[in-house]
């Protein structure tokens, strides 16, 4: 499989050499594994980059998307990211991820991605009833990827990970190993599981917890022409209120927020020392708010 990756990403590069013109519309390739990974909201992410793009077109001129259906790890992307291999990529910010690439400095989810529910084994939900403080979470290990920037937020405060289980298997391993917890974003737990059909897996409906957490757009440390239209297109967008419409409107948001009821349970609050005092901490805690007060409207 990473053999076939390699040789496929590798077409693509030779492919950016051969010669165009400067009338053909801008190509902006991204990593879209929706199918692969069973996870539907990677669409989001892609339509909302076609919203910014198409709000700047004016300004900026034509564009055309091209999506890569291909698994790759985060770090992985960073790298094929500055090779030219792909364009543009979305992910949680911190400080060593703006040294890497250059961020796009527009929030994309609200801070959802700081608003975690567990996926968590049927055995175990009358233990974490009973939670009401972190240290309460002493007999559970979080499940969490080695490079995702949540792995060090957990673990910054005190909680036990392990990284040792694959992204694919993280919700099979939760089902049949009590004393495991996989936490997801408010927006990914439900459609996840869904598309798993998987039993003896539930989602815990009494805890949430909470961090500052800012997804942005990268793009290659050179390419500041592709960031600025796109931090252009991205505020147009929330100032016609279509990325609103688009964020609340997109069907796995929607299903999620109504079905989380996130105002009816208990906050659990982490710190989170890896935002970048650029993303403006306080701002994304009140985003975060509007989105819980959302649900209760």
């Amino acid at each position: 499989m990473m053999k076939l990756q390699r040789q496929f990403l590798a077409a693509l590069l030779l492919s950016l050499s051969l010669p165009s013109t400067a009338t053909e519309p801008l190509t902006v390739r991204y990593v879209d594994a929706s199918v692969m990974k069973r996870n539907p909201n990677n669409a989001y992410f892609g339509q909302l980059l076609q919203l910014a793009l198409e709000k700047s077109k004016a300004k900026y001129g034509p564009y055309q998307l091209a999506p890569l259906d291909i698994d790759i790890s985060q770090r992985r992307h960073f790298r094929e990211l500055n090779n030219g291999v792909i364009n543009v990529f979305w992910t949680m910010t911190n400080y060593r991820r703006e040294l890497d690439a250059l961020p796009v400095r527009v929030p994309l989810m609200k801070g959802v991605y700081g608003l975690r529910l567990l996926a968590a084994n049927e055995h175990d939900l009358a233990t974490l009833a009973g939670v009401q403080s972190l240290g309460d979470f002493a007999p559970f290990t979080f499940l969490q990827g080695r490079d995702w920037p949540d792995t060090q937020i957990l673990r910054l405060n005190r909680l036990e990970v392990s990284t040792d289980v694959s992204e694919g298997d993280m919700y099979e391993f939760t089902r049949r190993h009590p004393g495991y917890l996989f936490p997801r974003a408010v927006t990914e737990l439900y459609s996840e599981t869904e598309s798993r059909n998987i039993s003896e897996l539930a989602g815990e409906s009494h805890l949430l917890i909470r961090y500052p957490a800012v997804m942005y757009f990268f793009v290659a440390k050179q390419d500041t022409l592709l960031a600025e239209r796109l931090e252009y297109g991205l505020k147009a967008a929330m100032a016609d209120g279509s990325f609103d419409q688009l964020f609340y409107g997109f069907a796995p948001h929607k299903a999620a927020l109504k079905q989380a009821q996130l105002h009816r349970r208990k906050l659990m609050t982490l710190d989170n020392p890896l935002l970048p005092e650029s993303a403006m901490p306080a701002e994304v805690l009140k985003q975060q708010d509007e989105v819980i007060a959302h649900l209760e409207q």
